[in-house]
């Protein structure tokens, strides 16, 4: 009985020595006995937006939610209207759903909350390329009798190729960094142990508001004709790299 459990005791040994041999090669010269390099690489590329979607809403105060629901309609088909006399193309002109809700106003004197009718109200977005046209809109959208102006978003028809492009920077930054660090501590740049993206092809949106560039007067004393352009939106991407500190050869040996 003794010699079998001396037997075991054997066995168990040798099959932990087997194991930490094992765990030992697969992590190779990239476990941290040999020492790695981290890094992290950023890119970015800077893109000038080629389409605009322009934001619009319209609202309606009537007694009954009826006649709000009509004015709000009669609102919205005459802008579409106007816009299709453009033509924009399939989908440039998007109306979302009505929303009719009541309105209530707390009276002092009466100290009590009083409907004050019924609220209609539709958003409308137009998407454009020609950035020429939002000047126009906006006349449009005024004579319909759109009153509200919400704002226009910027955007990129080809994303993925600023993507790809700034994830390629960030590659390149991380390699350049972590070769800095060899050279500059006089080691010799392994393999790549751990690759990661941190943030792929991510927009960031800097002053992509428009922007009046210049303002002359039309034909009526009372209008005036501007132009918009956007700021640069940048498209960033950052990776992450560990790379094995190569501890079996010189540095001269390059």
């Amino acid at each position: 009985m003794a010699s079998l459990k001396k037997g075991l005791i054997a066995l168990s040994l040798s099959l932990a020595a087997l194991s930490g041999s094992a765990l030992a090669a697969s992590e190779g010269k990239c476990s941290a006995s040999y020492g790695t390099i981290e890094v992290q690489g950023e890119g970015e590329v800077k893109v000038s937006p080629d389409r605009a979607t322009l934001n619009y809403r319209v609202s309606s105060i009537k007694d009954s939610p009826e006649e709000a629901r009509v004015e709000v309609e009669k609102t919205v088909t005459a802008f579409a209207d106007a816009v299709a006399t453009l033509k924009l193309g399939e989908n440039a002109f998007i109306a979302d759903n009505i929303t009719i809700m009541p309105r209530y106003e707390y009276n002092q004197e009466a100290k009590k909350t009083e409907l004050k009718g019924y609220e209609a109200a539709r958003e409308v977005n137009i998407n454009i390329k020609d950035f020429s046209l939002i000047g126009k809109l906006n006349d449009m959208a005024i004579k319909a009798g759109i009153n509200q102006i919400a704002g226009f978003q910027y955007s990129v028809e080809d994303r993925r190729k600023y993507e790809m492009e700034a994830a390629r920077k960030a590659i390149a930054d991380a390699k350049e960094r972590a070769q800095l660090l060899a050279d500059g501590f006089d080691v010799k740049l392994g393999q790549p142990c751990r690759l990661n993206f941190n943030s792929h092809g991510a927009i960031v949106y800097r002053n992509a508001a428009p922007r009046i560039m210049a303002m002359a007067a039309a034909d009526s004393a009372n209008s005036v004709q501007s132009t918009y352009t956007a700021e640069p939106m940048v498209v960033s991407a950052s990776v992450s790299a560990v790379f094995s500190i190569d501890a079996g050869k010189d540095k001269k040996d390059k």
